[in-house]
């Protein structure tokens, strides 16, 4: 924070016109204190506040989320006026070196974050709604209730979750979960409608890779585990997922069967159940999540093996485990590149299916938005989860970001926010907070701090955790969500 007698000041010789800066970081690399005196002070000055001038903002460096961990947090909520150095006083060297190499990327982010505040009414809040909130209709209408009573605009729907369908389908399953219901009753369709009536936006959310992590296998010969064992993703040590116990998944922190992104049957299969879901339902968008690897080591089975070869000519299990024949041909010095090659194409395999979703959506002849619950952590999301959806906004193939910023410390959320923030892009981006872990107060903090970030959007996770806390309900209504606004309109969607 910077020291109380830099708040105000007045140039000399000039109209009172002081600029107001909203603060990313906490101003270290502004002109140090003893240059900032408070012009009050000398007789005949006063010091005063106005409206004018143009706004500047400071960013953070485009470094991603989490490499500062520890570190000294930023504070978003700071607003402060500073003073332009005049020929009469310079800014210091270092000052100018911090300005001079500030790369074209932040410059860009700049424009980004400048123009990332929503206009006045306009703010996405989202809810997450889980599935079993939506398995029978007096569940359904409850959702829709509550949301409406805390002023939410839009419901992100798990009607896929584990490779089953909370809708018509013929491709996938009907949920488990719906065994005791009348075959009749269909949650998306009703949500859609109930939400819709009630002028609330539906987004279908679909777990895009994760297919099972119960303990017993799936029951319908129709879910992808039984239909298609091959689809189902394989370790570098040659383990299969589908054959693995729930132990296993345990002690190997995995959350369940993932499917190969590498496979273009998988792909294929994937852009089918979204391609059905927006031709039967008046969606408003298609929300995705585990859209990812569950960790480095998965994306090994036949099929994406294949399809590397065929693009680069090495089974990429030799680049792991290269025997000495493989050596004596390809070079034991070409073996990080072709490992980088490796690492990037899995990568690629994801970006190509988000999108073809893209794609897809936009021959469909609706305006169907595209949304991505992404890992808050760029360099966990890019290093361990091979999830590179800070180039999912720059191409603009998702609609909007929303960083699953769920921990309880403010300081790493806003951190997680601001890499966000730097990403040039016209598209937009949400703070996802949960409210499950931490108090209304606490929750409510972290909505405010990423408004004046500049955020487009909120999204909270999840509705399980407003069922049964009217005091909670309360008080998060009455601090950050009093008033209703409409979503933010995409106006690249025109």
């Amino acid at each position: 924070m910077l020291p109380r007698r830099a708040a105000r000041w007045r140039r000399p010789g000039r109209a009172r016109r002081p600029r107001r800066v909203k603060a990313v970081l906490k101003a270290r690399v502004l002109l140090p204190p003893r240059r900032l005196r408070r012009r009050s002070a000398r007789p005949g000055r006063r010091a005063e506040r106005s409206s004018g001038g143009r706004a500047f903002r400071w960013l953070p460096s485009r470094q991603p989320a989490g490499a500062n961990e520890g570190k000294a947090a930023t504070d978003a909520a700071t607003d402060y006026v500073t003073k332009r150095p005049t020929p009469a006083r310079r800014a210091p060297a270092f000052f100018i070196g911090v300005l001079v190499t500030l790369s074209l990327a932040g410059l860009a982010a700049t424009v980004r974050l400048a123009a990332a505040a929503p206009p006045a009414g306009e703010e996405t809040r989202a809810l997450w709604v889980v599935r079993h909130a939506i398995s029978t209709p007096g569940r359904v209408d409850q959702v829709v209730e509550v949301a409406s009573q805390l002023n939410i605009n839009t419901l992100l729907v798990q009607v896929r979750g584990r490779g089953d369908a909370y809708f018509r389908s013929d491709l996938t399953p009907r949920a488990e979960d719906l065994g005791a219901t009348s075959p009749d009753f269909d949650p998306l369709e009703r949500i859609i409608r109930r939400a819709h009536a009630a002028g609330l936006e539906v987004q279908a959310w679909i777990n895009v890779y994760l297919v099972w992590s119960a303990g017993a296998p799936p029951r319908s010969p129709l879910h992808v585990v039984n239909a298609h064992p091959e689809w189902i993703s394989v370790r570098a040590d040659g383990q299969r997922l589908v054959e693995m116990l729930p132990e296993d998944f345990e002690d190997q922190k995995l959350e369940g069967m993932y499917l190969a992104p590498g496979n273009p049957e998988v792909r294929r299969h994937l852009r089918e159940i979204v391609r059905e879901i927006v031709t039967r339902y008046d969606v408003d968008g298609i929300h995705l999540d585990y859209v990812r690897y569950p960790e480095p080591t998965v994306g090994y089975d036949a099929a994406t093996r294949t399809a590397f070869e065929r693009e680069f000519g090495v089974d990429p299990m030799q680049i792991d485990h290269p025997d000495s024949t493989f050596l004596e041909v390809i070079g034991a010095d070409r073996i990080p590149d072709l490992r980088a090659r490796w690492i990037q194409w899995k990568k690629d395999q994801i970006t190509d299916l988000v999108r073809d979703l893209r794609h897809d959506l936009d021959i469909s002849g609706r305006s169907i938005k595209l949304t991505a619950a992404v890992i808050a952590d760029q360099v966990a999301a890019l290093n361990r989860y091979e999830q590179d959806w800070p180039t999912w906004l720059r191409e603009g193939i998702i609609d909007a970001a929303i960083p699953m910023c769920y921990g309880t410390s403010t300081s790493v959320v806003e951190r997680q926010i601001g890499a966000a923030l730097s990403i040039p892009t016209e598209r937009h981006v949400y703070a996802g907070i949960a409210i499950y872990n931490e108090s209304a107060r606490d929750a409510a903090e972290k909505i405010r701090r990423a408004r004046r970030m500049g955020v487009d959007g909120i999204a909270l996770f999840s509705f399980d955790a407003l069922i049964g806390r009217a005091g909670y309900m309360r008080q998060m209504k009455q601090w950050v969500l009093r008033d209703p606004v409409q979503p933010t309109r995409m106006r690249w969607r025109g």
